[in-house]
């Protein structure tokens, strides 16, 4: 017997809600919740959604085995979705099992031609199966689709030197090197040759020559990352940190999402003891590409230093400066480093106790770190020196609904409409208050109220007519 409509709409409303409930919790990396949230979606339907998002769930705890059934089962269910096979190739190269991995690859590649992050991954993998010339074609093709795909172009250069073609590295033989100075200018294109020429000379472990051209590359070209990058890599090659860390920036202001660039700025940074800021660029590297061994392993170096009282010859946040640790702290909690945002955040409050917005934040970081009771206390304090901020009395109400003082968090969220009536956020968490304690009526009107000065708050919306129906 088939499933009524109604029925079928109810396993929907079902699985969207927990998974919705495991995205939160994911976001707050408490994984293990979120794969239960996931499991229970699971078993009311089992969807390509929750599987895929159950495997990166696992992938974050290092449940690797785990992880691979999750990405089995959703390549059996949507076997053209060329990321499933992707996330598959990736955790398999990780458990050490390259074959496998390599037929992941070159699914993705039978799926999309033209993506050269496969083919690199493809030629990463053929390397470590000692198939040399075959990856060097890998290579070859993802520098074919992407010119400037410099991890691809570092690979093909190891991989040759290990089979000892050395002059094949730039197509430029070696007792050409002499002339290369003035046959450059001579070149089509003048600033690719004195790239090529600076390249082919770093390969010959010229570096103050090969610095000589890069210079000249940036010099007719200053919008060349490619260049900036290699300039950066031969001066810190020649230990000159200061100027290899500035050549990086430019990288990074040029291709801001170039995670070789920061993850090279930060090994530049932490050369120069300047670990705090080799932190934030080890943690970008990681936010544009999370599985990135090399950055993971160089925050947690970079950390150990720093928790071990390590200082840095040249402190990148002045010790007595409150706005300058106020200022790293936000840029810390949007990357999502939640203990560097908390000793940020110490440091701020320590200077400037007086001061409610640092305390309102000091408050936040202990929310997001679910240290709530400890939130409520810095929320008062903040609150005592700007009790008519409207923001503050909700910030204190946050905590409260996590503690399940909902009373109390009522409390809160009617002084806070008192000072600012048109509230919407206010109204409608009041609303969903109101709802946990049976209170339907007056959750409906919080709800209406929210959407009077907010007509088009999808979440109001969307919990007023689910209570509207369970009431009716």
């Amino acid at each position: 017997m088939l499933p009524s409509p109604e029925s079928k709409s109810s396993i929907d409303e079902s699985v969207s809600t927990w998974l919705e409930r495991g995205d939160e919790l994911f976001q707050l990396q408490r994984y293990r919740e979120a794969i239960a949230a996931y499991d229970k979606a699971i078993e009311f339907q089992s969807t390509y959604t929750a599987w895929f998002k159950r495997g990166i769930a696992c992938e974050n705890l290092q449940r690797l085995d785990d992880a691979i059934e999750c990405y089995n089962k959703v390549v059996e269910l949507q076997p053209d979705d060329y990321l499933a096979w992707f996330k598959r190739g990736a955790v398999l190269e990780r458990l050490h099992q390259p074959k496998e991995a390599l037929i992941c690859y070159r699914r993705v590649i039978e799926l999309q031609p033209e993506n050269y992050w496969a083919w690199h991954d493809t030629g990463k993998v053929l390397e470590t199966l000692k198939r040399y010339e075959e990856a060097v074609e890998a290579f070859d093709r993802a520098v074919q689709l992407k010119p400037s795909f410099q991890l691809a172009v570092e690979s093909r250069r190891r991989i040759l030197s290990q089979i000892q073609q050395v002059d094949s590295l730039y197509n430029l033989p070696a007792d050409d090197l002499e002339d290369c100075r003035e046959t450059a200018s001579e070149d089509a294109d003048e600033a690719s040759a004195w790239l090529m020429r600076g390249m082919a000379f770093e390969g010959q472990l010229q570096n103050e020559a090969a610095l000589d051209a890069y210079d000249r590359a940036v010099e007719l070209q200053p919008n060349d990352h490619l260049a900036w990058f290699k300039r950066a890599t031969v001066l810190q090659g020649l230990n000159r940190v200061e100027e290899a860390i500035a050549a990086y920036d430019k990288v990074i202001e040029l291709q801001p999402d170039n995670y070789w660039g920061w993850h090279d700025r930060a090994k530049a940074l932490e050369a120069a003891e300047q670990y705090e800021e080799a932190l934030l660029s080890y943690i970008r590297a990681i936010q544009i590409r999370a599985d990135w061994k090399a950055a993971i392993e160089g925050r947690q170096r970079v950390l150990a230093k720093l928790n071990s009282g390590a200082q840095s010859q040249k402190q990148s946040t002045p010790a007595d400066n409150y706005g300058a640790w106020f200022q790293k702290g936000q840029v810390l909690e949007k990357l999502q480093h939640h203990a560097g945002t908390a000793i940020a955040a110490n440091q701020s409050v320590k200077l400037n106790p007086s001061d409610p917005e640092v305390l309102r934040w000091r408050g936040n970081v202990l929310y997001t770190l679910a240290r709530y009771e400890e939130a409520i206390a810095f929320y008062d304090k903040a609150i005592q020196l700007q009790p008519e901020n409207a923001n503050l009395w909700c910030c204190s109400a946050s905590s409260l609904i996590k503690l399940r003082r909902f009373r109390e968090a009522i409390a809160c969220f009617d002084k806070a409409l008192q000072l600012q009536p048109n509230h919407h956020g206010a109204w409608y968490w009041r609303g969903r208050v109101m709802a946990e304690l049976k209170r339907d009526r007056d959750a409906i009107y919080s709800y209406d109220q929210a959407l009077k000065y907010n007509p088009n708050f999808q979440p109001a919306i969307r919990d007023r007519a689910k209570l509207q129906k369970d009431f009716n």
